[in-house]
């Protein structure tokens, strides 16, 4: 809704006014919401992919194009860094490579002839980044964070630590005071090096879950929607990975609830394995779960 709002908005208005969420919500800013948007966009892609009307595939084209355009919209510089890395994540994975190109120039276009100077000054800052209140700020808080973690390794500072007493201890300016803007140094400094390592291992196990999905089911054309749906989440967690850096959502909920979709996923194709293994060669079978029943391919998609 967000997206083919928020895209229709920055093309009747022409770029002039920021893409907002809704307000008082976790997505309400336009960094926010950028990076929300850039999430869904291979979620829309899926289920393109695997809609059977050519209506709702066309919608879904249509929904993709307007969501990158408001994207843009938000007039978030790390916003776009993570919609260049999705986008070229997107490339790679999916299976229309011709089509993907196409929307993305068709995109590109748009934004060139749409968008106002004020925001191609503003992209254009991130070469001056050093001259930026905004960008010095982020480094100081960035500081902070990698500080009070070298004092508290294996807690941190707790959660909400990004405040005036905090900055004050840690800081190199103290009285420069701003929130992580990075979903890397606001675990960093809310919970150590040991809950660092425990928020990267997360994203790394789920990764490697959705890659053998994608290997076990991508050549059973039955189960071939587990392997676009595990292969267009992980396209969605680079969009997060990238954004993120610049963003401080390491709480977002969309997120996580990416993960445990992997982890559904990942369980369901098991327990299909376990009742028919003949249909998954040798070589990419997964160990049997046990109690597991047969799960048909209505209900898999339901």
């Amino acid at each position: 809704f967000y997206g083919i709002k928020g895209g229709i908005f920055t093309i009747t208005t022409g770029g002039a006014y920021h893409v907002r969420g809704p307000d008082g919500s976790f997505i309400g800013g336009d960094n926010e919401i950028g990076l929300a948007l850039i999430m869904t966009i291979p979620l829309l892609r899926y289920i393109q992919l695997t809609a059977p009307y050519t209506w709702l595939r066309t919608g879904m084209s249509l929904a993709i194009l307007l969501t990158a355009v408001a994207v843009v919209g938000s007039q978030s510089r790390g916003a776009l860094v993570g919609l260049v890395a999705m986008g070229v994540f997107l490339w790679l994975k999916t299976r229309n490579k011709v089509f993907t190109s196409l929307l993305g120039i068709v995109a590109v276009f748009m934004v060139v002839n749409i968008m106002p100077q004020s925001w191609f000054d503003r992209i254009s800052s991130i070469k001056t980044y050093e001259q930026d209140a905004s960008a010095t700020g982020r480094i100081n808080s960035w500081h902070m964070a990698f500080n009070l973690a070298k004092d508290h390794p294996l807690v941190g500072g707790g959660f909400e630590t990004f405040r005036k007493p905090t900055f004050a201890m840690y800081a190199p300016n103290p009285g420069d005071v701003h929130d992580s803007h990075s979903i890397y140094f606001e675990v960093l400094g809310e919970h150590g090096f040991v809950g660092f390592a425990i928020f990267l291992l997360l994203g790394w196990a789920t990764w490697r879950s959705a890659s053998w999905v994608i290997r076990t089911a991508k050549k059973d054309p039955e189960r071939r929607w587990m392997a676009d749906l595990a292969a267009m989440i992980q396209v969605s967690l680079v969009g997060y990975a990238s954004a993120g850096a610049f963003l401080g959502l390491a709480y977002f909920d969309l997120y996580y609830t990416l993960i445990a979709v992997v982890v559904v996923l990942k369980v369901l194709l098991k327990t299909e394995i376990a009742a028919n293994p003949r249909a998954v060669p040798a070589s990419r079978r997964a160990p049997a779960v046990l109690g597991a029943q047969p799960v048909s391919q209505r209900n898999a998609v339901l």
